[in-house]
This record gives structure tokens, C-alpha cells and sequence, in this order.
């Protein structure tokens, strides 16, 4: 983990947070366990070059739970980056992949099901049997702006305070709520078994799917590419990112507009993610956002 790269290079440390060497980048990493059964990440930096993390599978704590939040900052060159939400169990293992010279805010959390079960009580949660269940679990989503908003909060440096532990607990039931939240329709839809190979090959669909914004995707070529029926791909993609791949595509051309829109036209931005006709563009913005392109650019100030 970047913990550990951070330590083997010589960052310093200090009240309880660890800072990124120059070889590795600037920024911190702090970790915290503000409850029992509550162990708490916190990373904002930007690296000096790219870094892939892999997770192995781990069949040792099955009542674990990992979550995970990041964003990012603007990234060189117009690169894509989307901003994430991932809750996955431990028996699922797959790589992360953080870019260079971008910012980076992440909170991991690793939570008990029993814990988070108690503060689930009461509310009637379709979400409760997925999540205490015990075959594997990936569910993905694009960050919300009220999980960016909290989630800025909660990586923003803050000088160690005896209140520390009780802070980070309320946000981090905050984040969970607000992604217990956004996943809370897929509860109705039947859950697949999960393989691990199926993970990794779904992400790769994803990454395929996103490697060109200005091109909708053949989903027979990526289904092909992955090594899946395209029914199979259509059913894993839904279950995983709680959409059709072809919508998952949109939604992301969606949040590299509102990317580009304070700093370049309309226009500029709709040619660019591949619409002809701006005023389609304008529509879809609009359904996703509830604002124009205009309008929107309005609220940046610009």
C-alpha cells in the first residue's frame, strides 16, 4: 500500500499522519480506527508517477466490508479520471490504478457487517441482506455531489484534536449513508454470483469503455475483448456499476462536460465528447444535471 511506500522512503510522520517523501509525491495518508470495527483511511497527494495497487482476495475476514471514495483533481492533458464510490468484499481481489501528477482524495474505510448491521437497524434497508451476505460483493458507482462534498471534508488537513475519533465517525457514517443511499435501488434486482475473473473482466470492460468519450462503444467488441457473452457483459456491468454499459458511457461523457465547461464554450466541450448537435448535448447535460451547459457555466462563475 501507498502507507508502506510512504514509510519505506522516509516520510515523516507526524500526530499520527504520514507524509508522502518527494520520491513518491506530496500529500498525506492518515490512518484511524474510530470505533471497533472501524478502521479508517484518509489520502490526499499527488504522486510523481503512476501507482497500481492490488488487492488480493482475502477469505480470512469474511464479516469485513471495504469502502472506498475517491476523487480527483484536474488531471494533465485532459486525461479522464472518474470520480468513484466502491463497496466490495474481502473475497474479491483486483487492482487500482492512481495516476500521476493529478490530486487524489481517497477515504478507505473497512467496517464489520455486524457494526454497520447496528447502524443499519430500523431503517427497513432492502440493502441489509446484500451486505451481510456472505458470497462476494463489488457494487460501483459515480461519486454524487453530496459524497464529493463530504468526502472533500473529510481529506482537507486538520491539526490533530482530542475530538478527532468522534469527527471521523459521523463522516464516515455520512459517506456510507450517502452511498447506501445511491445503491439502495439495485436491492430489487437479482444479485449474480460473482467470480473473480468475472471482476477483472468487467473492469476491463469499463476501462475499454472509457478509453474514447467521443465514440459510443460496440458492445459486441467489448464483450469479445473481455472474454464474455454479451449477455453475460450486460449482466455483470449492471450488477457491478447499476447501469447498462451504454448508459455508464453518457453518464461519463456527463462528467467530463461539467470537467471541461469552466474553462472551455459549449461548443468547444460538445464537439469534443463527439455530439453533432449541441442541442442534444444541452438535453442530456440537463436530464443528468438539472442545468444547461449554459446555465451550469453560470454557477462556475464563468
Amino acid at each position: 500500500m501507498l502507507s508502506d511506500l510512504a514509510e519505506a522512503g522516509g516520510g515523516l510522520l507526524v500526530d499520527g499522519v504520514r507524509h508522502l517523501p518527494d520520491s513518491i509525491g506530496h500529500g498525506f495518508i492518515r490512518l484511524l480506527a474510530p470505533d471497533p470495527g472501524l478502521m479508517l483511511g484518509i489520502h490526499r497527494y499527488t504522486l510523481a508517477q503512476q501507482f497500481t495497487v492490488q488487492r488480493q482476495p482475502d477469505y480470512a475476514q469474511p464479516e469485513t466490508l471495504l469502502v472506498s471514495f475517491q476523487a480527483f483533481g484536474p488531471a494533465p492533458g485532459g486525461a479522464l479520471h472518474l470520480s468513484t464510490a466502491q463497496i466490495a468484499s474481502t473475497n474479491i481481489g483486483f487492482a487500482t490504478v492512481l495516476p500521476a501528477h493529478t490530486e487524489i482524495f481517497m477515504v478507505a474505510l473497512a467496517i464489520e457487517k455486524p457494526l454497520l448491521n447496528s447502524w443499519l437497524q430500523g431503517t427497513d434497508s432492502a440493502l441489509t441482506p446484500l451486505l451481510t451476505a456472505a458470497h462476494p460483493l463489488v457494487l460501483d458507482t459515480l461519486i454524487t455531489p453530496a459524497i464529493q462534498q463530504v468526502l472533500l471534508q473529510v481529506t482537507e488537513p486538520r491539526p490533530a484534536h482530542p475530538l478527532d475519533a468522534f469527527f471521523y465517525r459521523i463522516k464516515a457514517q455520512e459517506l456510507l449513508y450517502c452511498l447506501l443511499r445511491e445503491l439502495a435501488g439495485r436491492a430489487a434486482a437479482p444479485a449474480r454470483h460473482l467470480h473473480p475473473a468475472d471482476v477483472e473482466k468487467i473492469f476491463r470492460v469499463r476501462t475499454e469503455l472509457l478509453a474514447s468519450l467521443s465514440e459510443p462503444p460496440s458492445l459486441p467488441a467489448l464483450a469479445l475483448a473481455a472474454g464474455l457473452s454479451e449477455t453475460r457483459m450486460r449482466q455483470l456491468f449492471r450488477q457491478v456499476f447499476g447501469m447498462s454499459p451504454y448508459d455508464y458511457f453518457q453518464a461519463a461523457r456527463m462528467e467530463e462536460a461539467r470537467r471541461r465547461l469552466p474553462s472551455q464554450s459549449v461548443a468547444e466541450v460538445g464537439y469534443q465528447l463527439g455530439f453533432t448537435n449541441l442541442s442534444h448535448f444541452a438535453r442530456l447535460f440537463a436530464k443528468h444535471f438539472q442545468l444547461t451547459p449554459k446555465k451550469y457555466q453560470a454557477t462556475q462563475g464563468r
